[in-house]
């Protein structure tokens, strides 16, 4: 049980690290888009809604990792 535990908490501290990677390109990309397109167009909804994905996404592998210990 405690190695597959060990398993599990890598998998999902690099799944972490890729997730908070992601979320700070998708901002930047957003806040570059966002100086020279208005905030309803598609391009800068889309990518926010790529970053509320990946919000949610990273919330539910911090509580994974937090039942996992």
């Amino acid at each position: 049980m405690v190695r597959l535990n060990r398993r599990m908490n890598f998998r999902i501290v690099r799944d972490e690290d890729y997730l908070l990677e992601e979320i700070e390109a998708s901002r930047k990309k957003m806040n570059l888009l966002a100086r020279n397109q208005p905030l309803s167009s598609n391009e800068i909804i889309e990518i926010s809604t790529y970053l509320d994905y990946l919000l949610n996404e990273y919330d539910q592998c911090r509580n994974k990792k937090i039942a996992a210990l």
